[in-house]
Order: C-alpha cells, then sequence, then structure tokens
C-alpha cells in the first residue's frame, strides 16, 4: 500500500503504482490496519500534541464495528506508533440528516450531545447518500513530520477503504478556520468545500464556523492514485479532536 517516500514526482503514463510498503520501510516503519478502536483512542488521549479524540472514533461513543471501520497504524521498529489515522463508513439516505443530527459525530451517549444543528449548507449541494466513507484522527509523531508522511498515511487510508466498501461518497466536517488553509485543501484533496454550520455547537460548548467536504467516489479513485482533476482540491479539515493536520470526520 503506497507512493514513493518523501518527494513530490509526476506519475508517467502506465506507471505502475508504488506499493504503500515502499515508503513505510524506507521510513522504517510498519503499516497495520487496526480493529481495535480502544487502542487508537488510548493513544490519541495521550499523545504528545493531540487535542483529544473525535468521539466517532471512539467505541465509548459510536459503534465501530470492524466490518464498516479500521484505523492504520505506522509502527516503527521499536513497536511505537509514529502515525495514525482512522476511516468509518455511515449508510445514509441524506448527510445533511447525519449532521443535523449529529450522528455523524456521536451515535451514542456524548456528555454534551443533544438536539439538532442548523446547518447552512447550500441548496444546490447533490444529494450525498448511500455508503459515506468518513476518515480522521491524523496524528504523526513529531520525529516522523516533513517528509510527506500525513498524505502518505490519508492516501494509504484511502486505499485500502476503497479494497474493502463499495463506497459512493466521502466526507468530512471541519473547522471552517482550518478547512480554509490552502495547504490543508491541497493535502487532503476533497473535491468540494462548502459552509455547513455558524453557531453555538453543543460538542466544543463553543460558538464554531463549520464545512463540509465531499468527494465523489470518481474523484476518491483520482486522488489516491495520484491522478488528480484538473483544480481539485477542496479541503479535509483539522480539529481539536486529533493533531495537525487531523479532523473532525
Amino acid at each position: 500500500m503506497g507512493t514513493a517516500v518523501a518527494r513530490e514526482e509526476q506519475r508517467a503514463p502506465g506507471r505502475e503504482e508504488e506499493r504503500e510498503e515502499e515508503w513505510a520501510e524506507a521510513l522504517g516503519l510498519a503499516l497495520t490496519p487496526q480493529a481495535d478502536f480502544a487502542e487508537f483512542r488510548d493513544h490519541l488521549g495521550g499523545a504528545p500534541g493531540s487535542d483529544g479524540v473525535n468521539p466517532a472514533f471512539d467505541p465509548r461513543h459510536s459503534s465501530l464495528s470492524p466490518d464498516a471501520s479500521f484505523w492504520l497504524a505506522a509502527r516503527d521498529r521499536d513497536g511505537r506508533i509514529a502515525a495514525c489515522i482512522a476511516y468509518r463508513t455511515f449508510r445514509t439516505s441524506d448527510v445533511r440528516e447525519l449532521i443535523r443530527t449529529m450522528r455523524i459525530f456521536c451515535e451514542g451517549s456524548c456528555d454534551q450531545h443533544s438536539g439538532t444543528l442548523d446547518l447552512v449548507l447550500p441548496g444546490e449541494m447533490p444529494r450525498i447518500a448511500g455508503l459515506l466513507g468518513f476518515p480522521g484522527g491524523l496524528w504523526v509523531r513529531a520525529d516522523f513530520r516533513g517528509n510527506g508522511l500525513s498524505e502518505h498515511m490519508l492516501r494509504a487510508v484511502r486505499k485500502e477503504a476503497l479494497a474493502r466498501y463499495p463506497l459512493d461518497w466521502e466526507v468530512a466536517v471541519s473547522f471552517k478556520k482550518i478547512t480554509d488553509s490552502p495547504s490543508l485543501r491541497s493535502l487532503y484533496d476533497f473535491e468540494h468545500v462548502v459552509p455547513c454550520f455558524d453557531g453555538f455547537f453543543p460538542l466544543t460548548r463553543r460558538v464554531e464556523r463549520m464545512a463540509l467536504q465531499y468527494s465523489s467516489r470518481g474523484h476518491l479513485v483520482r486522488s489516491v492514485t495520484g491522478r488528480r482533476a484538473p483544480g481539485g482540491g477542496g479541503t479535509a479539515g483539522g480539529s481539536r479532536w486529533g493533531n495537525p493536520p487531523s479532523h473532525v470526520g
């Protein structure tokens, strides 16, 4: 599963995709999918630089069955986590309802989870329904930053998700002050970014401005193979639930 390590390059026509193991091995890492979200929660809960765990990836608050969710761990030679990222799926008739009811963030008991959100999604947005992929919780250890590992982890988790699930869309919901960052738009490469919510957000107990990022399956496939659409690039954002860059969702 992978790409060349820590360098930008054009993919030659017909060139076979590089395996994820190539860059992982070059960095001295072993990349493996994991099913135990308790380990993911415990790691991010105490990891240096982490701001906590999105309840969407916390088994105390959300249903994270092995057939609908996983996370990737990149472990160093001592078995310690050097980077991680999570992925889960939702089946829905409309993503608006998932967000409005906050079930996209927390399906079970959350301390501040109550009521519904008044959304500001644009009316011309397409109906996003079916099987949705939802990545989040990207974290990279300080001594492994600056070498492209964030991009590798994103591509790896998306490739794994496409191999596991017949995804219709990929979505993420993030704080807008993060999604406004050009560098994160380029990194996450979502197809579209639209305003989603502006008001008091119960899970953080403060006024937040949030955006929805979404990509069609076709764009997602182009993104993981390195054949991005011209001018593409929305963003997936960052949040307090994970560390730079990590995102709600």
